[in-house]
């Protein structure tokens, strides 16, 4: 009973005390503080919540793209948001391309846009998107 009272108990007690505080603080407050702390990050913020590719619904050559895009940061707006597409067929990729969405994305903001290919992309019946740059609004 005397271990109780000696004061590596005190110590250590204070010491398991002060890391619970820390790491539920960290728990709770941590992408916060490194969203202060931290540059913007595009590619990490912005998440794509659905991508449908259909080359079959007007007889122009130019596919069309409904994109959902979801902006996770807390306190970064982003626009001109830069996306990576990867055009294939059952035969395997035909080209990669770069498309730019003009629309402002806020913090926690989800949105779906329907948008015309700027190319023609012919024998494409598959595409994918990957966010690759946007440029950050404070």
């Amino acid at each position: 009973m005397s271990f109780f009272r000696s004061r590596g108990w005190v110590v250590g007690r204070r010491v398991v005390l002060v890391v619970i505080v820390l790491a539920a603080a960290y728990r709770n407050y941590g992408d916060t503080i490194a969203g202060w702390l931290g540059q913007p990050a595009p590619g990490i913020d912005i998440v794509l919540t659905h991508v449908e590719f259909r080359a079959d619904l007007v007889n122009d050559q130019r596919p069309a793209w409904f994109i959902g895009l979801s902006n996770r940061s807390r306190n970064t707006a982003y626009r001109n948001i830069v996306l990576e597409a990867t055009y294939s067929n059952e035969a395997g990729v035909l080209e990669q391309g770069e498309i730019v969405i003009d629309e402002h994305l806020n913090p926690g903001q989800e949105t779906l846009i329907g948008s015309r290919d700027p190319e023609a992309r012919s024998g494409a019946t598959r595409g994918a998107l990957r966010v690759v740059d946007a440029e950050a609004v404070e």
